[in-house]
């Protein structure tokens, strides 16, 4: 027997399920309870009684795809724990990066297209990004550069910043250019195996450049030769 607060939660996950692609097609502006309360086969009223307004709904909806991708990390094995990734060997600091990656750009690849569509909606026209910000990606932010600096620990926290943003940029460039992509490779659709060898890619990309700038940071420099016949 169901409990009384079953429709209740039935008709709240309707609304959240609905209200992202809404607020994907038409962003945080250009969307309205209204839709969102039709497309989920719910009244008006129901939408505010149970979010009360479009800023509430909004959030958790972010807050749906967020935590979706965050289980995502912890059943790939890519969830980070300062303390534990501090004792983790090289082999598995990489395999620890390769599930991240994988899990990233395999969210902003997703089918539906909601999580990738409407942060690029936020980056273009902001209206939640200093709460998501705060709430999801800064934290993530965080758990990255931890992790890159175990990679590289000579490199000081600028440089593990860079490298931070250089892997966010890696992830998402699969999103952003995949219609032009497609065009270069003449595809309609990315091949089967190209998760795979994207995030092998990154991967590789990554660790090799956090190693070249290490020994560059690393390496003396070079000072000019005293032409010969020249007096000090």
């Amino acid at each position: 027997m169901r409990s009384a607060e079953s429709p209740r939660q039935e008709t709240r996950e309707r609304l959240i399920d609905a209200a992202g692609p809404v607020f994907a097609e038409r962003g945080y502006r250009g969307a309205t309870m209204r839709e969102i309360a039709d497309r989920a086969g719910a009244n008006l009223a129901a939408a505010h009684y149970h979010f009360g307004s479009k800023q509430d709904l909004y959030r958790e909806v972010a807050r749906a795809h967020f935590e979706r991708l965050e289980r995502r990390l912890a059943e790939s094995g890519g969830a980070i724990d300062a303390k534990d990734t501090a004792k983790l060997s090289r082999p598995e600091l990489v395999a620890l990066l390769r599930a991240r990656v994988r899990a990233m750009i395999e969210t902003f690849l997703d089918a539906d297209g909601v999580h990738a569509t409407l942060m690029q909606r936020e980056l273009a026209d902001p209206s939640e990004l200093p709460f998501i910000v705060r709430r999801w990606i800064d934290p993530m932010r965080r758990e990255t550069e931890q992790l890159l600096h175990c990679l590289a620990p000579a490199l000081g926290p600028g440089a593990i910043e860079f490298a931070a943003r250089s892997v966010m940029g890696q992830v998402i460039f699969y999103f952003t250019h995949r219609p032009a992509l497609l065009l270069m490779m003449r595809r309609r659709a990315y091949p089967a195996g190209f998760l795979d060898a994207i995030t092998g890619h990154v991967v590789a990309f990554t660790v090799g450049g956090l190693d070249g700038i290490a020994q560059v940071s690393t390496a003396k420099p070079c000072r000019p030769q005293r032409a010969r016949g020249s007096r000090s």
